[in-house]
This record gives C-alpha cells, structure tokens and sequence, in this order.
C-alpha cells in the first residue's frame, strides 16, 4: 500500500539510528514480541524495544546482532511495558524480514 507523500522537513525529525541488541527475551503472555535492550550510542544511551518478530526470529538469533532503529519515536506501551523506539523490518509477503548491519558501524551512528 503507497502511503501518503511527506514533506522533507518531516522526513527529517525522523532519527534513524544503529543499534546493538545487548539482551532479547520473549515477553510473557505474547506470541510474537520480543523485548530487547538496545544501545542506541552515546546520546541516547541503552533503551527498551518491543518487536513483534516472535513468529520468525528467536532472542538468540538477535543478542549482539546489529540493526537499524527509529531512535526518536514517542514511547508507546504493548503488553503493560514501554517501547521506547522501533526495529525497522522489510515486509516481504507478511513476513518481516530484519536488516542486518555491519559489525564496524558503531551503536549510535546516525542512517541519512
């Protein structure tokens, strides 16, 4: 589904960050979400994600693995807990499939 077109200074309050899973867990009592703690860099420091990627990744498939993430989006609570950002994934036939990153690109490191 095309979505609606932005504006480039909309585009750009977006802060698109590298991310380091350092723990992933399955939240009790979901089916699919994962709850993870990611170091988004020195300036905003370890944060929680929730991800519902349950039905096609393990929590060992994430530890240590680096991604990108929507460091800058508003908390939103799932399951009684807070994400404090989101997991970018391609959908591809309804699956999401994750994007991984290259190890050498340090935690914090800003996706223009």
């Amino acid at each position: 589904m095309k979505k609606d077109v932005i504006t480039f200074p909309d585009f750009q309050k977006l802060d698109f960050r590298i991310g380091k899973v350092l723990r992933a867990e399955n939240v009790s009592g979901a089916t699919s979400l994962i709850r993870m703690q990611v170091d988004l860099g020195e300036e905003y420091g370890k944060v929680n994600i929730l991800a519902g990627i349950g039905k096609w990744y393990t929590v060992d498939k994430l530890k240590g693995k680096k991604f990108i993430f929507v460091a800058n989006l508003a908390p939103k609570k799932m399951m009684k807990e807070e994400s404090q950002g989101m997991m970018l994934a391609a959908d591809v036939n309804g699956q999401a499939i994750l994007l991984p990153v290259e190890e050498n690109i340090a935690p914090g490191a800003v996706v223009r």
